[in-house]
């Protein structure tokens, strides 16, 4: 499931000067040489500036011309790890533990954070105090039990409530506001009785706060956290099968929720398209791209994110892999027509390639011992001689010799970017398996 973040909020100072700083402090120091600085805007995010980080600190001078809105402070790119704010001209020091960002940042100066992050943990503490009286309520069968648990629940409601009307007021010249009045979450006047009834009625009220007629919460990236706690988090089952109806459910609900707005919808269901196809669930991708995203106004579809899923389906687990042909001893053989036994892994590496020299040897001699796999090994090569200096020793393998290398079809069809690279198929061409290493594949077969 995707890690959240929160919204860490700043709003203008009317403070007259040439330029603001965002400084911040790793805390503890770790081995992060620079941070790069990235603004977002309407889903998308573009580069600002970077900043050296020295004895764990960094600081950027943001010009005062420098557009407010939603920022975020990159300290490991690649994978995807930063701290997310709002700067709209106001000086900003904060510190943060890289390993866990959303709960140990701390302000030292911005108002507009220490009131917003005030106000999550006061309603977060409060709205868990009432959820726990609810669980209570759940499974309480006395009438004096449930009454005094009905005369907490409402004291509790009544303290929840008070603290958010009391937040809103105090937030009404901060940009947090729109947040902050946003983030209401509704709850009943009195507990349910039935856990499926409090979930639905949650489900249904869960867009009441919201109103995207305000463009700064639309353009921001609240609404798509919440759109994707809604699909996600409230539409859980056991069963895949149980879960994807309830999601798509889920999802026609916040797309009509949505409306008209292009711009959301799209960043929306980009998301998950996104989220479906790294998990492989090649049904909810093509519910998605099919029945939504392909519908969409061209100007707000990405035909490389279209043509990038697409290919990556063809690959998911439970997938017939894609189908290729070589010729042998004047003969074309193809993948699909292949027999005979229980399962088959096919191959891809390159004779050129250090990892592959020292990792097939190895795992030739472990594949050996086993009757029932057969290996299909593609080299993905510059010339014919190393390719074929290396396979003459690896008989048991069907070689097959792919000159185009990276430009190959084979390449495209079963996305690889990496080698070695291994994928496990039953007797019928399914895909088993993408085991990332011939480690993880050699322990799937010690345990058969």
């Amino acid at each position: 499931m995707r890690k959240h973040l929160f919204l860490l909020l700043f709003f203008s100072s009317f403070v007259l000067q040439a330029q603001y700083s965002i400084v911040g402090t790793i805390d503890p120091d770790h081995d992060y040489s620079w941070i790069l600085l990235y603004k977002i805007e309407n889903g998308d995010q573009s580069y600002v500036a970077n900043a050296d980080v020295i004895d764990g600190e960094f600081t950027f001078d943001v010009d005062e011309n420098e557009p407010s809105g939603i920022y975020r402070a990159y300290y490991q790119i690649e994978n995807s790890l930063y701290v997310e704010f709002i700067y709209n001209r106001e000086n900003i020091r904060f510190s943060f533990d890289p390993n866990n960002p959303d709960t140990s940042i701390s302000f030292s100066e911005s108002k507009e954070n220490k009131i917003y992050q005030e106000y999550y943990k006061t309603i977060k503490s409060r709205q868990e105090k009432l959820d726990s009286v609810q669980v209570l309520y759940f499974s309480s069968t006395e009438k004096k039990s449930d009454e005094g648990l009905l005369k907490t629940y409402k004291s509790y409601l009544s303290d929840l409530k008070n603290a958010q009307a009391t937040f809103e007021k105090n937030s009404e010249n901060f940009l947090a506001n729109h947040f902050i009045t946003a983030s209401a979450q509704y709850n009943a006047e009195v507990p349910h009785k039935s856990p499926e009834l409090y979930l639905e009625v949650i489900k249904e009220h869960f867009f009441d706060a919201m109103d995207l007629s305000d463009s700064i919460l639309r353009n921001s990236t609240f609404v798509n956290d919440r759109l994707n706690d809604y699909v996600f988090y409230l539409n859980q089952a056991e069963d895949l099968e149980s879960e994807n109806v309830l999601q798509k459910n889920a999802i026609e609900n916040a797309i009509a929720w949505i409306g008209s707005h292009q711009e959301l919808l799209s960043n929306f269901e980009e998301e998950l398209i996104e989220t479906y196809a790294q998990r492989e669930n090649v049904e909810m991708v093509n519910f998605v791209l099919e029945e939504y995203y392909k519908l969409l106004p061209p100007a707000y579809q990405s035909e490389e994110l279209i043509k990038r899923t697409e290919a990556s389906l063809k690959t998911a687990l439970g997938s017939t892999a894609p189908d290729f042909s070589w010729t042998h001893d004047g003969k074309t053989e193809s993948l699909h027509e292949l027999t005979g036994t229980d399962y088959y892994v096919v191959l891809f590496f390159s004779s050129n390639c250090p990892h592959c020299q020292m990792e097939i040897p190895e795992f030739y001699k472990f594949i050996s011992e086993i009757e029932n796999l057969k290996v299909v090994a593609v080299g993905l090569e510059d010339e014919k001689k190393s390719w074929e200096a290396m396979t003459q020793e690896y008989s048991e393998f069907i070689n097959i010799l792919d000159l185009d290398k990276w430009s190959s079809q084979k390449v495209q069809d079963y996305g690889i970017s990496a080698i070695p690279t291994y994928l496990v198929l039953d007797a019928d061409k399914k895909i088993l398996a993408k085991p990332e290493d011939f480690e993880e594949l050699k322990s799937m077969f010690e345990t058969r």
